[in-house]
């Protein structure tokens, strides 16, 4: 049997790769529209959520929060004066999140528990959602947390420009700034005096000078 040359017995062997796998399939890719339908989908349950848990809130005949579709094993209601807003949720979620899922305003600052701007109470004892999570209750109990009620979205004080005390301080600058203008108007005025009458000293001597020189000369 005659040998065959590298570049031959290679090709021999990709043919018979070739026919035993029935040649070469291109790989299957997945549309592009399926990653982005699937961002759709999931945007749109976030808002859908949001939605859900004002239902049950505001339903009447004694729609539950199964009824609507959330599910979780720990019922969460948030109360702020009259209003209550309820969703479900599993043990362990941070509760920011949980009262994003039920559309209630929580006001946050630093996000890591230390400024005590977002603190709800449970139980009877403030703390900071930003760093809680939900914890398990028994079955058929409810996990409620008071907001406070000026705790509203849109309500945040806002610094005042103008003041009696900014007021009465810039009255005061401008009375110190007044001063000192005339009192430095006052110093310039004297020294410019002083150095015109010195210029004209300096040139009557300079005048008497040349008039004695010219008498000096003449004799």
């Amino acid at each position: 049997m005659p040998r065959q040359r590298p570049a031959a017995l290679a090709a021999t062997t990709l043919c018979a790769l070739v026919a035993v796998t029935g040649g070469f399939a291109p790989r299957a890719r997945a549309p592009a529209s399926t990653a982005l339908g699937a961002t759709k989908v999931q945007r749109k349950w976030q808002k859908e959520r949001k939605k859900l848990a004002d239902e049950v809130a505001d339903a009447g005949g004694g729609a539950t929060l199964d009824d609507k579709g959330l599910a979780g094993a720990v019922e969460v209601v948030f109360r702020q004066g009259n209003a209550t807003r309820a969703t479900r949720c599993d043990v362990g979620a941070p509760l920011s999140e949980v009262a994003t899922q039920a559309d209630q305003f929580i006001r946050y600052k630093c996000k890591k528990g230390e400024c005590g701007t977002c603190e709800v109470r449970v139980n009877g004892k403030w703390i900071r959602s930003c760093v809680s999570t939900v914890p398990y209750v028994e079955p058929g109990s409810v996990f409620e947390v008071e907001v406070k009620p000026s705790m509203v979205a849109g309500t945040k004080k806002s610094s005042t420009f103008y003041s009696f005390k900014s007021f009465v301080m810039g009255w005061y600058n401008n009375i110190i700034g007044m001063v000192g203008f005339v009192k430095t108007s006052a110093t310039e005025g004297k020294n410019f005096k002083d150095r015109l009458d010195g210029e004209a000293e300096i040139m009557a001597r300079v005048k008497a000078r040349k008039a004695e020189k010219a008498a000096a000369g003449e004799s």
